[in-house]
Formats: structure tokens, C-alpha cells, sequence
């Protein structure tokens, strides 16, 4: 079965990376539990489906979108105790981005075979001059319409968050494309979003479990993208030959 299969064939720094990370994770948490004794388990869900998700993507695996449906649902919830509007409604149309993604991947996929592990990953490609014009007009003129309308609903962080949506949802339309240029996205996502919970914490004036697990999971976020763009090259080189 795919899911156990896409565990496999990960190198030893990949390994180190993404158990550090899923340990720094699982230490925040335990770390509020000892200091409130209470856990928030949609937290718990939210942060380790998130970086399934994210590890699955960057290694193209087809079981980032199962991750990435529970970490919408949850992470959706989160937003919205949290205010956050843009970010709900962001994860409602990732969550149709997961059927659409899966579609489009499971028609490009190539089997990488190794002494030890077969395994399969998808085909990779990149962006010519006028689709990276295209993008970025529609991502703009999708910014100022969306963070316009956050407004007038009186959402919190309107602009800010208006920016983080256009930026994800660009990103999320290059991943199930397959375009590797995707990567570029998530990395400002994630800078935007390390922002957006930091203000949080610093407009409510406390510092809690679900804000530093959220920080902590974006920033991990951030260091895989940097990675993702390497490997997703990779991935393309290896199908143009």
C-alpha cells in the first residue's frame, strides 16, 4: 500500500530533518500539557498531519494529500477559534485542492527504484516566462479583491492574512500542477504565516500551546520548502532524461 510505501527511501539527513522536527513538535506540546494540564488534541492533529504533509510533498509521494485533508480540516478549526478568516476559508478550498491534486498526480508518476526500495514519485516541471507572468497578475489581482472584502467583514489581520491566502492558494494551484516553482510560494507563505501567529500571540498578550505549536510548524515549514524547490529540481531532471 502507498501510505507505508511512501516512508520509504528517505536519506539519513532527511530522516534527522524530519524527526527533529517532529520532535521539537511533540516537545511543545507535552511541555504546555506539563504546564496547564490540559492538551488541545486538534493542535496535536493539526501539527503532525502538517508535517506528513509537507515531508510527502517535498518527496512528491501521493500520501501528502491524505496528510493534507486532515490538516486542512483541523487547521481550519484552529483559524477560525482564532479569528483568522482568510485562513478559513483558505482551508475549505485546499480541501478541494487535495481531490484535484491526487487526480492530476496519480496521471504523472514515475517509479524510483533502488536496491532496497521501490517507491513512486511524481513528475516534475517548470514554469516558462508567460505562465510566471500569468501567475503573478492573477495572485495580485486576487490579493487586493480578497483582502478588500476581509475588511469589510472586519476580519483580523485583513491584509495580512489577505496575503497569506493568495500566496497559498497560488502555491497549492502550482503543487497540483506539478510545477516546481511552487516552492518560491511556500517560502513566503511560511514567513508570512510565522508573522501572522506571532502578531496574534503579541495582540492577545499571552503566550500559548496553540501559537507556538502553529510558530514552530511554520517555521519547520519554511526549512522544508527551501529543501522541496532542491528535490523537485531533482525530480525534473530526472524525467527530462
Amino acid at each position: 500500500m502507498f501510505l507505508i510505501k511512501d516512508f520509504r527511501g528517505f536519506t539519513k539527513y532527511e530522516k534527522i530533518f524530519f524527526g527533529l522536527f517532529l520532535l521539537a513538535q511533540v516537545a511543545i506540546l507535552v511541555y504546555f500539557f506539563i504546564k496547564t494540564k490540559d492538551i488541545d488534541w486538534i493542535n496535536v492533529i493539526a501539527s503532525i498531519s502538517g508535517i506528513l504533509c509537507v515531508i510527502m510533498s517535498a518527496k512528491g509521494r501521493l500520501s501528502t494529500f491524505l496528510y493534507g485533508l486532515i490538516q486542512v480540516i483541523t487547521y481550519g478549526w484552529i483559524s477560525y477559534q482564532a479569528n483568522l478568516m482568510g485562513e478559513v476559508y483558505l482551508q475549505v478550498v485546499f480541501g478541494v485542492f487535495q481531490f484535484i491534486g491526487l487526480y492530476a498526480w496519480i496521471r504523472n508518476m514515475h517509479t524510483l527504484s533502488t536496491p532496497k526500495v521501490e517507491v513512486q514519485e511524481v513528475d516534475t516541471k517548470g514554469l516558462t516566462a508567460i505562465q510566471w507572468l500569468i501567475t503573478l497578475l492573477l495572485g495580485g489581482a486576487f490579493y487586493f479583491a480578497f483582502a478588500k472584502y476581509l475588511e469589510s467583514i472586519k476580519s483580523g489581520q485583513p491584509f495580512l492574512d489577505a496575503l497569506n491566502v493568495s500566496l497559498n492558494l497560488t502555491g497549492q494551484v502550482l503543487m497540483s500542477l506539478r510545477f516546481k516553482e511552487q516552492w518560491f510560494f511556500w517560502i513566503v507563505v511560511n514567513i508570512v504565516s510565522i508573522t501572522l501567529w506571532v502578531r496574534k500571540m503579541m495582540h492577545t498578550g499571552a503566550i500559548d500551546a496553540t501559537g507556538v505549536t502553529m510558530v514552530v510548524m511554520w517555521i519547520g515549514f519554511l526549512i522544508n520548502s527551501v529543501y522541496g524547490y532542491y528535490y523537485w529540481k531533482k525530480l525534473q531532471i530526472e524525467t527530462q532524461q
